[in-house]
């Protein structure tokens, strides 16, 4: 019974939040850097490897080939850009040019993101309770709140920091949820006519790690 309570355990949701920890960085709304400097970036970047380690440990032990090859694909856009950020390139140099902008109006993007947080957390809430799931309203309610908040987001790049960083700050969202935007939000366009709100083209296809993390953990526990 212990042996199969801490296998339980280890293969349990809280396991998975805490492999995906350090990968918080990544998902802030409010703070589109996670350094600004290559200082900075030699100091966290050993934690995000870390992540990934352990969230590639976490499906080897407690998912089917299946739903580990499907997980692994959502993940793939956020390690493909902690490689690219955490070594020396183009990318990494990029990166580091837009950073120092993107971390002086981080007030600007906490506006931004007030809105999505608050969604966000009622949704948790409502899960921890067992008043809801991952139903279709649920993950339309969080896409949409998402690309309303990408929108805003953008547009204080735009204006804050020129169109070259919005357009930086466009693709690094891209790269990191590509995959599950036409896994699960690809319906939730603004032609569909779920999100009430406009949204510049520019910025339908982009999310976050914190998206990722929400309905990849979703779709799995409610595949299981």
């Amino acid at each position: 019974v212990t042996i199969r309570r801490s296998q339980a355990e280890q293969c349990g949701q809280e396991e998975l939040a805490r492999c995906s920890r350090p990968l918080q960085v990544l998902s802030s709304t409010s703070d589109l850097t996670i350094a600004t400097n290559k200082e900075e970036l030699n100091e966290i970047c050993p934690d995000l490897y870390g992540g990934l380690h352990c969230i590639r440990s976490y499906t080897r032990r407690c998912m089917s080939l299946q739903h580990r090859n499907h997980f692994n694909k959502l993940y793939h856009g956020t390690n493909q850009v902690i490689r690219d950020l955490c070594r020396e390139g183009h990318y990494q140099n990029d990166y580091l040019r837009h950073a120092p902008c993107l971390r002086m109006v981080k007030p600007d993007y906490e506006i931004c993101a007030k809105k999505y947080q608050d969604t966000i957390s009622r949704i948790s809430l409502l899960e921890q309770r067992g008043i809801g799931n991952a139903t279709d309203d649920t993950v339309a309610i969080v896409c949409c709140s998402f690309r309303e908040y990408l929108d805003c987001s953008e547009r204080t790049a735009r204006r804050m920091c020129g169109e070259e960083t919005a357009a930086f700050t466009r693709r690094f969202l891209d790269k990191m949820a590509d995959s599950l935007i036409r896994e699960h939000c690809e319906d939730y366009s603004v032609t569909s006519g779920w999100c009430s709100y406009e949204l510049s083209a520019s910025s339908r296809n982009s999310l976050s790690v914190a998206l990722v993390a929400t309905l990849a953990t979703f779709h799995w526990m409610n595949a299981r």
